[in-house]
Protein backbone atom coordinates (compact mmCIF):
# COMPACT_ATOMS: atom_id res chain seq x y z
CA UNK A 1 0.00 0.00 0.00
CA UNK A 2 1.36 3.08 -0.71
CA UNK A 3 1.75 6.47 0.55
CA UNK A 4 -0.82 8.03 -1.04
CA UNK A 5 -3.41 5.46 -1.09
CA UNK A 6 -3.06 5.96 2.87
CA UNK A 7 -3.86 9.53 2.91
CA UNK A 8 -6.97 8.97 0.08
CA UNK A 9 -8.45 6.53 3.03
CA UNK A 10 -7.79 9.38 5.34
CA UNK A 11 -9.92 11.85 3.67
CA UNK A 12 -12.49 9.54 2.71
CA UNK A 13 -13.14 7.99 6.57
CA UNK A 14 -12.59 12.23 7.22
CA UNK A 15 -15.36 13.68 5.16
CA UNK A 16 -17.42 10.79 6.57
CA UNK A 17 -17.22 11.66 10.33
CA UNK A 18 -17.98 15.35 9.31
CA UNK A 19 -20.60 14.02 8.01
CA UNK A 20 -21.44 11.52 10.89
CA UNK A 21 -21.23 14.46 13.29
CA UNK A 22 -22.67 16.91 11.79
CA UNK A 23 -25.85 14.58 11.60
CA UNK A 24 -25.97 13.64 14.71
CA UNK A 25 -25.58 17.17 16.21
CA UNK A 26 -28.42 18.31 13.85
CA UNK A 27 -30.81 16.01 15.27
CA UNK A 28 -29.89 16.30 18.89
CA UNK A 29 -30.26 20.26 18.61
CA UNK A 30 -33.25 20.19 16.96
CA UNK A 31 -35.17 17.81 18.92
CA UNK A 32 -33.70 19.61 22.20
CA UNK A 33 -35.44 22.50 20.55
CA UNK A 34 -38.54 20.87 19.77
CA UNK A 35 -38.77 19.27 23.37
CA UNK A 36 -38.28 22.63 24.71
CA UNK A 37 -41.19 24.34 22.67
CA UNK A 38 -43.99 25.06 25.05
CA UNK A 39 -47.33 23.02 24.51
CA UNK A 40 -50.82 23.99 24.29
CA UNK A 41 -52.41 22.54 21.92
CA UNK A 42 -49.50 21.14 19.97
CA UNK A 43 -49.27 22.92 17.04
CA UNK A 44 -46.36 24.80 17.61
CA UNK A 45 -44.20 21.72 18.05
CA UNK A 46 -45.74 19.83 14.81
CA UNK A 47 -44.65 23.34 12.48
CA UNK A 48 -40.84 22.76 13.33
CA UNK A 49 -39.45 21.85 10.17
CA UNK A 50 -36.13 21.02 9.01
CA UNK A 51 -34.63 22.00 5.98
CA UNK A 52 -30.94 22.63 4.34
CA UNK A 53 -29.51 25.98 3.92
CA UNK A 54 -32.81 27.74 3.44
CA UNK A 55 -36.01 27.65 5.63
CA UNK A 56 -38.86 26.18 4.43
CA UNK A 57 -41.76 28.28 3.96
CA UNK A 58 -45.84 27.81 5.05
CA UNK A 59 -47.49 25.45 7.78
CA UNK A 60 -47.75 22.24 9.24
CA UNK A 61 -51.71 21.37 9.61
CA UNK A 62 -52.20 19.17 12.57
CA UNK A 63 -50.58 18.93 16.16
CA UNK A 64 -48.17 17.43 18.34
CA UNK A 65 -48.42 17.36 21.90
CA UNK A 66 -45.17 15.40 22.26
CA UNK A 67 -43.09 16.52 19.35
CA UNK A 68 -42.65 12.87 17.90
CA UNK A 69 -43.97 13.54 14.73
CA UNK A 70 -42.01 16.90 14.43
CA UNK A 71 -38.81 15.12 15.61
CA UNK A 72 -39.39 11.83 13.59
CA UNK A 73 -40.24 14.47 10.31
CA UNK A 74 -36.74 16.70 11.34
CA UNK A 75 -34.82 13.14 11.08
CA UNK A 76 -35.98 11.55 8.16
CA UNK A 77 -34.37 15.06 6.17
CA UNK A 78 -31.52 15.00 8.48
CA UNK A 79 -30.89 10.86 7.68
CA UNK A 80 -31.43 10.95 3.95
CA UNK A 81 -30.81 14.76 2.57
CA UNK A 82 -27.56 14.09 0.15
CA UNK A 83 -26.60 17.86 1.40
CA UNK A 84 -25.12 17.24 4.59
CA UNK A 85 -23.36 20.17 5.17
CA UNK A 86 -25.85 22.83 6.51
CA UNK A 87 -29.32 22.39 8.30
CA UNK A 88 -32.17 24.51 9.16
CA UNK A 89 -34.92 24.04 11.96
CA UNK A 90 -37.78 27.06 11.14
CA UNK A 91 -41.24 27.65 12.87
CA UNK A 92 -43.19 29.73 10.61
CA UNK A 93 -46.16 30.10 12.94
CA UNK A 94 -46.69 34.04 13.94
CA UNK A 95 -46.38 33.80 17.47
CA UNK A 96 -42.87 31.78 16.78
CA UNK A 97 -41.15 35.04 17.54
CA UNK A 98 -43.12 35.82 20.79
CA UNK A 99 -42.17 32.59 22.02
CA UNK A 100 -38.45 32.96 22.12
CA UNK A 101 -38.47 36.47 22.56
CA UNK A 102 -41.46 37.45 24.89
CA UNK A 103 -43.69 40.76 24.03
CA UNK A 104 -47.08 39.68 23.85
CA UNK A 105 -49.11 41.86 24.96
CA UNK A 106 -50.21 41.81 28.37
CA UNK A 107 -50.61 38.84 30.28
CA UNK A 108 -52.36 35.53 29.16
CA UNK A 109 -53.07 32.17 30.52
CA UNK A 110 -49.96 31.05 29.02
CA UNK A 111 -47.82 34.27 29.71
CA UNK A 112 -46.42 36.23 32.25
CA UNK A 113 -44.78 40.14 31.22
CA UNK A 114 -45.11 38.87 27.48
CA UNK A 115 -43.16 35.82 28.31
CA UNK A 116 -44.23 32.44 27.91
CA UNK A 117 -44.84 30.34 31.56
CA UNK A 118 -43.65 27.50 29.88
CA UNK A 119 -40.73 28.60 28.39
CA UNK A 120 -40.37 32.24 29.56
CA UNK A 121 -36.22 31.67 28.24
CA UNK A 122 -37.42 30.66 24.48
CA UNK A 123 -36.45 27.65 23.17
CA UNK A 124 -34.17 28.17 20.57
CA UNK A 125 -31.37 30.21 22.49
CA UNK A 126 -31.22 27.99 25.33
CA UNK A 127 -30.70 24.75 23.36
CA UNK A 128 -28.02 26.77 21.05
CA UNK A 129 -26.00 27.20 23.97
CA UNK A 130 -25.16 23.38 23.88
CA UNK A 131 -24.28 23.46 20.19
CA UNK A 132 -20.42 22.95 20.83
CA UNK A 133 -20.86 20.91 23.49
CA UNK A 134 -23.06 18.55 21.09
CA UNK A 135 -20.22 18.54 18.37
CA UNK A 136 -17.59 17.94 20.81
CA UNK A 137 -19.62 15.01 22.33
CA UNK A 138 -20.52 13.67 18.79
CA UNK A 139 -16.90 14.06 17.39
CA UNK A 140 -15.44 12.13 20.38
CA UNK A 141 -17.34 8.97 19.39
CA UNK A 142 -15.90 9.07 15.57
CA UNK A 143 -12.24 9.50 16.52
Amino acid sequence: MSFALDVSKFVEKTKRNNETVMRSVALKLFSAIIKASPVDTGRFRMNWQASGATPRGGLVAGEDKTGEAAIASAKTYITNTQAWEEFTLANNLPYANVIEFGGYPGSGPNTVGGYSKQAPQGVVRINVVRFQQLIDEEAAKVR
